[in-house]
């Protein structure tokens, strides 16, 4: 009898260790909700400004080195489309109206060249990041797209927001006046969420989101039993691979060399999803956590998402006008948790990313999102 009760109480002791430790990391990575990025941050940003090899003029790009922890350099990237570069901002007032920054998904990257061009039309100038292990920013011994908690986005995101208004208004003071917008796309649209509702003296316009990742895509007991068990055991395992989930029929869903109409850099955005770990799989749970609990968003949110789901490993054409990802009813029940300030809108046959899907539906999505903004944008 004894004998288990030492054990017991010995991996009680380990179990709190390590659950102290990780909240330590929290900590440190997110010390402050205050703002303030260093003027040498922004300069060594500016000073490496280049043209974009991956989509060439007239997109640039601008590095962005951040240590939000003091352990770990990361390493990310801020695409401008300079203001006034599309074709059809010739018809209108070259006024700015705001500033737009996306953020990508998970398996993802910034190649969304339409959007950036209707932003601009629109009055606004637009911005895209390439968060560290993805994309732009993908170094040879990074395991691409992962991470440890959402909170470590936070230092690039601070930079990102200060630098792009730097880049759209050389002048301070104005520059806190633009309306600042944040439109996340699934992943990015659980990391934005968290980092709005987390950055309340930062006043943004107006958070976009575009299928936000709310919620794990699994039946009841795996989300309310087995992910919870998995989470707990990432505090002692965080490097331990679970593999891949999810199929390629999204994919096929998207590329022009399959069934759909878009081209883009398979090793950045592939058919087959990432290595995932014990560690992303905890730090997806916290935040999701967080959010269903303790969200208190006081910036104005649009949330959207498509009518449907696709799933199952052989493909059909569900796949062309559903969401082949996440289950939208699970976006559904999440968003009003948000904030208080939030509105769902539906895009019938809408694909994950509802920007890449068929022309009459993106279109819609582009409506519902520029008409929101107008509306909160003066």
């Amino acid at each position: 009898m004894i004998v288990p009760l030492v054990l017991f109480f010995v991996a009680s002791a380990v179990y709190v260790f390590f659950a102290n430790a990780e909240a330590m990391h929290e900590v440190l990575l997110d010390p402050s909700s205050e703002i303030d990025v260093h003027p040498d941050v922004i300069e060594y940003s500016l000073s490496n400004e280049s043209v974009d090899a991956v989509l060439g003029e007239p997109y640039k790009i601008y590095p962005i080195e951040t240590s939000p922890d003091s352990e770990e350099v990361f390493h990310s990237t801020l695409i401008e489309y300079p203001f006034g570069s599309s074709p059809r901002s010739e018809s209108r007032s070259t006024s700015l109206r705001g500033i737009i920054l996306y953020v990508h998904g998970f398996n993802d990257y910034f190649f969304q060249t339409e959007l950036a061009e209707k932003a601009d039309s629109a009055g606004f100038a637009f911005f895209a990041i390439d968060l560290h292990r993805c994309g732009r920013s993908l170094k040879s011994e990074d395991a691409r797209a992962d991470m440890r908690s959402v909170r470590e986005f936070y230092a690039e995101l601070d930079v990102a927001v200060e630098l792009s208004k730097k880049i759209a208004v050389d002048d301070y003071d104005e520059a806190e006046r633009i309306p600042f917008v944040i439109l996340g796309h699934s992943q990015g649209g659980l990391i934005t969420s968290s980092y709005v509702n987390d950055r309340k003296d930062e006043l943004f316009a107006a958070l976009v989101l575009n299928s936000p990742f709310l919620d794990m895509n699994f039946n009841w007991p795996i989300r309310k039993i087995v992910l919870p068990i998995l989470s707990e055991i990432a505090l002692f395992m965080p490097d331990f691979s679970v593999g891949s989930t999810g199929d390629p029929n999204y994919a096929y869903s998207l590329l022009k060399r399959e069934k759909g109409e878009w081209e883009y850099i398979e090793e950045w955005k592939s058919a087959e999803r990432p290595t995932q770990y014990l560690g992303w799989v905890r730090a997806i749970m916290n935040a999701q956590g967080r959010l269903h609990s303790k969200s208190d968003i006081k910036t104005p949110v649009l949330v959207l998402h498509s009518g449907c789901s696709a799933e199952g490993d052989e493909w059909t054409d569900d796949y062309m006008h559903c969401d082949g990802v996440l289950n939208v009813e699970h976006i559904a029940e999440w968003a009003p948790h948000l904030g208080e300030n939030v509105t769902t809108k539906v895009i019938q046959d809408g694909l994950h990313d509802l920007l890449l899907s068929r022309k009459d539906v993106r279109d819609k999505a582009y409506h519902e999102i520029f008409e929101f903004i107008d509306g909160v944008v003066e």
